[in-house]
């Protein structure tokens, strides 16, 4: 693939995308890979077609004189298909990223107030970024366009945009978990972010909990006007008693919507039936020589508990000896924000739990866990995805987490254990749910999907299957882009 990297202008989208990510990686070694998962996939085909723009941040290089600091980026393959980045120095992208969207706002977000820091003139910097997005897509966005804004990188883009361009069309999803008012309350800057993001006409949330907590800051802090009604829903850990699907502010409706995002179907079935994911599973299989593998795959983060992860393992050893020697985790840790200290000392923890656990449970021919701290393919992800008996899914929080839905699209029997505490949870009947802060829990969690009679273990996992595939990536920007038309 060839990619050209031009500063210019171009002619006005109807459509356009905001994200902190662009839809393209660049490699280490150069040239560039498609981001074939989440947001990108499911946008890709819609703004090919109507000739779309995906506005993204990208590094400016050492000693670049760009006056207008963005630039687009020409992909030859796809002539009506653009990137435009808004360019950031280095010391500018860490202090927007790795300072003030990782210790300020993704704790709050998870409900991890002691984990939060506040560092001087990082706010500056977010909100500055902010603007940038906002001149660059102000001039971008064709009369009445319609823009898509993602996730908590860029909450107050809405409101800077919705001054700049009264004219457009607005939505903004939130890819995280929301905490209630007297969490998110912590934050200083509580009312720019929550008015930045009522900029919008329609805001999505995975999980109606998550909506409810944003109208409920909403009408705390900026004293919003939401529109309640009973849930009628299940009961739930994450199941609130009332939902709002509209709130008022300024003068002016915002709708609120909880759509659960689903995972790439299309890409995870093809993959699926290749001889090479068929393979690979078969030769795991061999090489572990276990009665049943378990599977983790999640980034190396706090909110995904890998370290409780490991505890509830070494419980599952203690409480039901009869699994040693028969059961080995896989646990994939994929390193996340590089180069941030609690971060690191994470991985430094949860390598040192894995050791302790294989130290005093392990065997020459066994070991109770493998740790492995790398990216991989997709296909390559497949093929764990086969070889797996149970996919143990078990952050302490999370705003959906979609492993439990692509383990789903990629098998035809198998076994979920999913934390409460993940959006995931709200919508996979089926999975087996444990508390993920007791050990104890996921562990008889882990021996309950492990035993279950096969007619049960199908029946669930059936379920499961059914509203990955009725409910994958596709169906997820259709109903999301539907609502904003009609907002």
């Amino acid at each position: 693939m060839t990619i050209d990297l031009i500063a210019s202008e171009r002619e006005p989208s109807q459509l356009i995308v905001a994200s902190h990510r662009g839809p393209f990686a660049q490699q280490p070694e150069g040239g560039w890979r498609r981001r074939v998962n989440g947001v990108f996939g499911a946008m890709e085909p819609v703004m090919r077609a109507t000739g779309g723009t995906w506005v993204c941040w990208g590094l400016r290089e050492e000693g670049e004189v760009m006056p207008e600091r963005h630039r687009t980026v020409l992909i030859e393959e796809e002539e009506r298909f653009r990137i435009h980045e808004v360019l950031l120095t280095g010391e500018e992208a860490k202090e927007f990223y790795e300072g003030f969207t990782t210790e300020s706002l993704w704790p709050i977000l998870f409900c991890f107030p002691s984990r939060l820091q506040f560092t001087p003139g990082l706010w500056d910097t977010y909100r500055m970024v902010n603007e940038r997005f906002a001149h660059a897509i102000a001039r971008l966005a064709a009369p009445r366009a319609t823009v898509w804004v993602q996730d908590f990188h860029l909450m107050l883009l809405p409101g800077l945009l919705r001054k700049l361009r009264p004219d457009l069309k607005l939505g903004f999803f939130l890819h995280t978990a929301f905490p209630p008012p007297d969490v998110f309350g912590i934050l200083p800057w509580r009312e720019e972010l929550l008015d930045g993001v009522l900029g919008c006409d329609l805001v999505g949330f995975h999980i109606p909990l998550y909506a409810t907590n944003f109208a409920r800051s909403c009408g705390r802090f900026l004293g919003a006007k939401p529109h309640w009604r009973r849930s009628n829903l299940e009961s739930h850990a994450l199941a609130p008693t009332l939902v709002c699907d509209s709130l008022m502010h300024g003068g002016r409706a915002v709708k609120l919507l909880s759509l659960g995002i689903g995972a790439a179907r299309e890409d995870l079935e093809r993959l699926v039936d290749s001889p090479e994911a068929k393979a690979y599973a078969s030769d795991l299989r061999s090489q572990m020589a276990v009665d049943h593998l378990l599977l983790s795959a999640e980034r190396l983060d706090y909110v995904k508990g890998p370290v409780e992860r490991v505890k509830a393992m070494e419980a599952l050893f203690d409480r039901h000896p009869e699994w040693i020697g028969r059961v080995t985790l896989l646990q994939i840790a994929v390193p996340s924000r590089e180069g941030v200290p609690e971060f690191e000392r994470l991985r430094d923890q949860t390598h040192q739990a894995v050791g302790e656990v294989n130290s005093r449970l392990g065997t020459p021919t066994w070991l109770p866990i493998i740790n492995l701290g790398r990216t991989l393919p997709l296909k390559e992800l497949v093929g764990l995805y086969l070889a797996a008996d149970v996919c143990l899914v078990t952050p302490l929080r999370d705003g959906m987490n979609l492993v439990a839905k692509e383990y789903a699209l990629c098998r035809e029997d198998g076994a979920v254990v999913l934390s409460e505490f993940a959006g995931a949870a709200f919508d996979l009947p089926g999975a087996v749910l444990v508390n993920p802060f007791s050990p104890e829990h996921v562990a008889e969690g882990i021996h309950t999907a492990l035993t279950l009679p096969a007619s049960e273990r199908k029946k669930r996992f059936r379920a499961m299957r059914r509203v990955s595939r009725n409910r994958d990536l596709g169906w997820w920007r259709k109903a999301f882009t539907k609502e904003l038309e009609e907002a």
